[in-house]
């Protein structure tokens, strides 16, 4: 198989391809190989390749698999994969041993997925943009000189180049959907318990994580999400499917829905105005499609303050508790290059919190729930901007400064992307559609937020506006396309 035929498929297509016999796991397979080895060396996506192993495994395929043949990526944080060691972006974590598989990678092998190597990320995966000290920078294949996006973002940008159809990302305060706007993909956060995190980890981020995928069409994040969701044994969240399958359910007539949309930050402060435009020009198209769309605000309860570090530590405390088990393991504290300022400032800041300051964090969150369930109870769908900026240039949100401050590095990273957080605290599936191009030809994406267990709600309406854009086909990966940077 040519690379260029191979960059035009999504992953729907390759499984249907493989499952017919129209195409070898293995040829799909070495197709990737060539795009990631021509692409990789200038976008820095991957920080592992394992391409012996994945020939073995695409060779090993069983072709009556939902996902024959895909290739895939793991992002380097959170789950497991028995053959590699996660590194978590972190100096600190170079020498991690590998451990068994999670179960959500269980599920990607059980699919036919064939796994490639794993994806860059910032450290611990702390930041919306993708350029750690330990891996270097990740480029954005639409513009090398702003932000891939994160915390997937070398998921993103493997994606988006057309190395591979999908790849695996987390999301705790927007780490699917950010990079996914930055690059002009599909990224779907699950509702909360959809997707396993287990057996390492009952619930990640106070409840915020989920993990799932980025990927270049609405049905193949359905696909995955087919082989992906239900309950797993031991979880605090035990969500069961909304419907047999999202890939099938994308086919089925939707009806009108009531849509809120927002167009003003949390606070109530303006987006960028080409933001704005193409929030507008997207609740018009809705409109045609015979949806109704209310506009609104969010309510009070839920603006952040300035440090935006109110239901953050619920996450904040996940990444100190990871370096300290690491510091138990080894024996000895991080040393000076070891891990970056801002996950230095959040251990130094979980160190002084109290068990009833940690308590009332979770109060918080329990409120804000509360308060966006009373506000928007008569929606169907929330509609927001997926970002409040286009992506910045590489090096204006930095959390790893000589001179870092929280207050400062706050202040850039939620002022680009303070859309996502409050939907990993409701737990609502929330997923960033790539919609329209800003002047200098950047993706203007955004945002759908539908009610709790409702995902198939969110991806039907998704796959309307796909096709009533035709976003896919007018902007084919960089392979086939935009030049690389």
């Amino acid at each position: 198989m040519r690379v260029d035929e191979y960059v035009a498929m999504d992953a729907v297509a390759i499984s249907t391809a493989v499952r017919s016999g129209q195409v070898s796991a293995l040829e799909i397979t070495d197709a990737a190989i060539a795009a990631i080895e021509s692409l990789n060396p200038r976008l820095n996506a991957l920080v592992l390749q394992d391409f012996d192993r994945a020939r073995d495994s695409a060779r090993a395929v069983q072709r009556s698999a939902p996902l024959a043949g895909v290739p895939f990526l793991v992002k380097d944080v959170d789950v497991q994969v028995t053959e590699w060691p996660t590194t978590y972006s972190s100096r600190f974590f170079a020498a991690a041993k590998p451990l068994p598989d999670s179960e959500i990678v269980t599920r990607w092998r059980r699919a036919g997925t064939v796994l490639l190597g794993k994806t860059n990320t910032p450290e611990f995966a702390d930041d919306f943009i993708t350029e750690p000290a330990f891996r270097g920078p990740t480029l954005n294949p639409w513009d090398a000189n702003v932000i891939v996006g994160g915390s997937s973002g070398g998921a993103a940008a493997a994606v988006a180049s057309g190395m591979v159809p999908a790849a695996h990302g987390s999301d705790v305060g927007g780490s699917i959907r950010v990079p996914a706007a930055c690059c002009g993909l599909f990224g779907l956060k699950p509702s909360r318990g959809l997707n396993p995190l287990g057996p390492y980890h009952g619930e990640m981020g106070g409840g915020l994580n989920c993990e799932h995928v980025l990927t270049r069409s609405v049905r193949d994040s359905a696909a995955f999400l087919d082989a992906t969701a239900g309950p797993e044994q031991g979880a605090p969240y035990r969500v069961a499917r909304s419907v047999p399958s999202y890939l099938n359910a994308l086919q089925e007539p939707g009806t009108s829905l009531r849509i809120a949309c927002i167009s003003n930050r949390l606070d109530g402060s303006a987006v960028e105005p080409q933001i704005e435009a193409g929030l507008w020009a997207a609740a018009a198209l809705l409109e045609d499609l015979g949806h109704e769309i209310i506009p609104s605000r969010f309510p009070a309860e839920v603006a952040m303050d300035a440090a935006g570090e109110g239901w953050a530590a619920l996450w904040l405390i996940d990444i100190a508790a990871l370096i300290a088990e690491r510091t138990r393991d080894l024996g000895c504290e991080p040393g000076p290059t070891d891990i970056e300022q801002l996950p230095r400032y959040i251990v130094a800041r979980i160190a002084r919190m109290s068990a009833l300051e940690y308590l009332e964090v979770r109060r918080l969150a329990h409120r804000v729930r509360l308060a966006m369930a009373r506000e928007f109870d008569a929606y169907d769908v929330i509609m927001t901007p997926a970002t409040a900026t286009l992506p910045p240039p590489r090096g204006l949100i930095d959390g790893n400064a000589p001179d870092f401050n929280y207050e400062r590095w706050a202040a850039a990273a939620y002022g680009f992307a303070p859309f996502s957080e409050i939907f990993n605290v409701t737990g609502q599936p929330a997923a960033s559609l790539p919609m329209f191009e800003s002047d200098a030809g950047l993706p203007i994406a955004i945002q759908l937020v539908g009610r709790q267990d409702q995902d198939h709600v969110l991806l039907r309406l998704a796959a309307d506006l796909e096709n009533a854009t035709r976003w896919i086909s007018r902007h084919p990966p960089v392979w086939a396309g935009r030049p690389a940077p």
